[in-house]
C-alpha cells in the first residue's frame, strides 16, 4: 500500500543543561508551566543532541516501520542540515525524490529544550518548511497514492492544502490530516471550508479549542451540562467529555467539538489530551482510550507517533478500537526516547505489545 506523507521536515537540536527550572501558574480554569531562563545570565550546555523531526519526516518513518510503500513530500534548504534530513530518510527507506530545496531558504530547525519532566519547550525555525508552493505539489504523486497523510503545513505552504485534499476527494483516496498551529489559527476558515475533503482529521485538546472558535455554537452553560449523558456518574467521565471550555464568549465540551467537525464531512475525528489519553468519534460513538505508563524521557513527537500509526492501521482495514490501541502504544514507546524516530514500533512489536492491554480500559460514551 502507498502513502504519500506531506508537511514539514527539521533538523531537531537537543539542548542540555544541568537544573533547568520551572514555575507553575494555577487558576480555576487551567495550569500552566513556564521554562525560566535568567536574564543575563549564560547558561552552560552540557549536552547537544541531533535528529530530524518534523511531521511529514516522522509519519513518513512510522508509516515504513508498519509495512508501507512511503514516499515523502516536502521542502528543505539547499545546505547540510537539508542533506542530513535526506540521509536519514534514506536509512529509513523512505523515497525523497519528491522532496523540494530552497536556495532562499534554510532547512527547518528546531532547538528542544528538555524539562525534568519529559516535556520539552522549543524554539522553531520553520525555514523553507513555510515556502512551498502550488506548482511544486506532485500531484501525479498523489493520483498514484493509496492513501494521504497531511501534517503541519505553515505559513505560504498553508496554501496548498485545499487544493491537494479537493484533489485526493476526486480520486477518492483517503486523507488523514493532522494540521499545524498557523492553519487552525491564521487559516481556521479554509480549514474548516476543505473539511468535507477530509476523513480522519486529528489534532490535540488545545488545538481543538483553537479551532472550535470557528466551529462553536454560541452555547450557554447550562444547555451544555444537560448534553452530557452517559451511563456512568458525571464524575468518572474522562476530563475531556466532563469540562467546559471557555474562550472569550464560545463556551464548549468535546462534544460540540466533535459533533461540529463530523458534521462538515470527516468520517473520524480525534482529540488526543496528553498522559490522559485519546479520544475518538466517529457516528454517534465517542471513544476513550487512556495512555499507557511509560518512562517519558521526551514527548517530542508523540502526536506524530500515534496519528500515523492510527490512520495507518485504518487505512489497513483494522477495526477502529484496534486502531486506537495501536496508536497508543506507539506514542508510549516514541516518548521513552529522546528523539521522535527511535521509539517508533514495527507491526510485529505493536501486535505483541497489544496482547498484553487490557482493552476493558475501551470507554464508549454517545455522542
Amino acid at each position: 500500500m502507498k502513502v504519500l506523507t506531506i508537511g514539514s521536515a527539521t533538523q531537531d537540536i537537543f539542548i542540555h543543561y544541568k537544573d533547568p527550572e520551572s514555575l507553575v501558574f494555577r487558576n480555576r480554569k487551567e495550569t500552566r508551566s513556564y521554562l525560566l531562563l535568567e536574564k543575563g545570565a549564560k547558561i552552560d550546555v552540557e549536552t547537544l543532541s541531533y535528529s530530524t523531526g518534523g511531521g511529514a519526516t516522522n509519519s513518513a518513518v512510522s508509516f515504513k516501520k508498519l509495512g508501507f510503500d512511503v514516499a515523502t513530500f516536502l521542502k528543505i534548504g539547499d545546505g547540510k542540515a537539508g542533506q542530513y534530513v535526506i540521509d536519514q530518510l534514506r536509512e529509513h527507506s523512505v523515497d525523497v525524490r519528491l522532496i523540494v530545496r530552497d536556495k532562499h531558504f534554510g532547512t527547518g530547525l528546531s532547538y528542544i529544550i528538555p524539562s525534568f519532566e519529559g516535556d520539552r519547550t522549543i524554539f522553531a525555525y520553520r525555514g523553507a518548511n513555510a515556502q512551498l508552493t502550488l506548482d511544486e505539489v506532485p500531484f501525479k504523486a498523489i493520483a498514484q497514492s493509496d492513501a494521504l497523510y497531511i501534517t503541519s503545513l505553515s505559513g505560504q505552504s498553508s496554501q496548498i492544502f485545499k487544493p491537494i485534499v479537493t484533489y485526493a476527494k476526486k480520486y477518492k483516496i483517503p486523507v488523514a490530516v493532522n494540521p499545524g498551529v498557523s492553519q487552525l489559527c491564521v487559516g481556521c476558515q479554509t480549514l474548516a471550508d476543505a473539511l468535507q475533503n477530509i476523513d480522519i482529521f486529528i489534532v490535540n485538546s488545545q488545538e481543538a479549542k483553537t479551532f472550535m472558535l470557528s466551529l462553536a455554537p454560541h452555547l450557554s452553560p447550562q444547555e451544555l451540562e444537560r448534553d452530557i449523558a452517559s451511563s456512568v456518574k458525571f464524575e468518572q467521565l474522562p476530563a475531556l467529555v466532563q469540562s467546559l471550555v471557555y474562550i472569550e464568549n464560545i463556551n464548549f465540551n468535546l462534544k460540540d467539538f466533535c459533533n461540529g467537525v463530523l458534521s462538515r464531512g470527516p468520517s473520524i475525528v480525534v482529540v488526543t489530551n496528553g498522559d490522559e489519553g485519546v479520544y475518538v468519534a466517529h457516528k454517534k460513538t465517542l471513544y476513550f482510550f487512556p495512555s499507557l505508563p511509560a518512562k517519558v524521557v521526551d514527548t517530542v513527537g508523540a502526536g506524530d507517533a500515534f496519528g500515523s500509526c492510527f490512520a495507518a492501521h485504518l487505512f489497513k482495514g483494522s477495526s477502529l478500537e484496534d486502531a486506537l490501541i495501536y496508536g497508543v502504544i506507539n506514542a508510549s514507546s516514541v516518548i521513552s526516547f529522546e528523539d521522535a524516530k527511535s521509539g517508533l514500533l514495527t507491526e510485529r512489536e505493536l501486535k505483541k505489545r497489544a496482547a498484553k492491554v487490557d482493552r476493558s480500559l475501551m470507554k464508549k460514551f454517545r455522542l
